[in-house]
């Protein structure tokens, strides 16, 4: 029977579990700074936790865990929100699993953003990742030890996240802060995220170092805003527009490999609700 560990449970570890509990997978635990804002799932076993807390991950991961699930966000407590929460756990982590002996599969949710094409490239598995600014950097750095940590490891890289409750840029559209440039946009809806790990874990035949996570849609950004005003009902011929690529760069994403290792998306183009 196969036990899965959540390191760090928010939104798209809570989706994971209730996928993998439908299919019959009742070993599970996991850990957040806060089990009791959680809505006290019956399935899962929650542990009060810090992901930079070496005893902690030691309460979270022992030779009973055959799969562990890494959601890691940036620690907003610390000065580098970066390093604490994403280098530190990994670090922590690789030294825990080393030092016991212990080796499951790791499957670790990262990010397009350490990608820093700017043109409209499209970028894939084999693309190179050379991030020019320190959150990409941090991000990178911790794939980097996550993936030294154990034998078989799968490096998660998802595009932009969308989904419910996540309303950053409902709220930018909203209030108007929204610039509109010439930039490709990728986006994945959590759904699928879950989804996916989901599918790997039931399907370990199927895991590789590395997926891009991504819709089959990208979208100049002027296109995605606009799927979402017209939601909204608010009018994008109003907001400014520059020429300049922001922070996030410009690129096309390739769900090449995710789309080979039979997974079916549940939501294949950008359909903001």
């Amino acid at each position: 029977m196969t036990t899965v560990a959540f390191l760090g449970y928010g939104d798209i570890a809570e989706r994971t579990s209730v996928l993998l509990q439908f299919a019959g997978v009742t070993q599970m635990r996991g850990m957040c700074r806060t089990p009791e804002n959680k809505s006290n799932p019956a399935h899962i076993e929650l542990i009060a936790g810090d992901a930079g807390n070496a005893p902690d991950l030691e309460r979270l991961i022992d030779a009973d865990v055959d799969v562990v699930v890494i959601t890691l966000t940036p620690n907003r407590s610390k000065e580098d929100s970066y390093f604490s929460g994403y280098v530190l756990p990994c670090r922590l982590l690789q030294h825990q699993l080393q030092s016991q002996g212990l080796n499951p599969r790791i499957i670790y949710v990262s990010s397009t953003g350490v990608y820093d094409q700017r043109e409209g490239e499209w970028v894939d598995e084999t693309s190179p990742a050379e991030p020019s600014d320190h959150y990409g950097k941090m991000l990178l750095q911790a794939e980097q030890v996550i993936t030294s940590a154990a034998d078989r490891v799968s490096v998660l890289r998802c595009s932009g996240i969308y989904g419910p409750n996540r309303t950053r840029l409902a709220e930018m559209l909203i209030s108007g802060e929204a610039t509109i440039t010439p930039a490709w946009t990728n986006r994945i809806h959590a759904d699928d995220v879950a989804g996916f790990i989901s599918y790997l874990i039931q399907h370990p035949e199927q895991q590789k170092p590395l997926f891009l996570v991504s819709d089959d849609e990208p979208l100049r950004q002027e296109d995605a805003y606009g799927r979402l005003a017209e939601r909204l009902g608010v009018d994008l011929a109003t907001y400014p527009r520059s020429d300049e690529i922001g922070r996030r760069g410009s690129k096309r994403i390739s769900n090449r490999l995710l789309r080979a290792s039979g997974y079916q998306l549940q939501h294949p183009t950008y359909t903001p609700r």
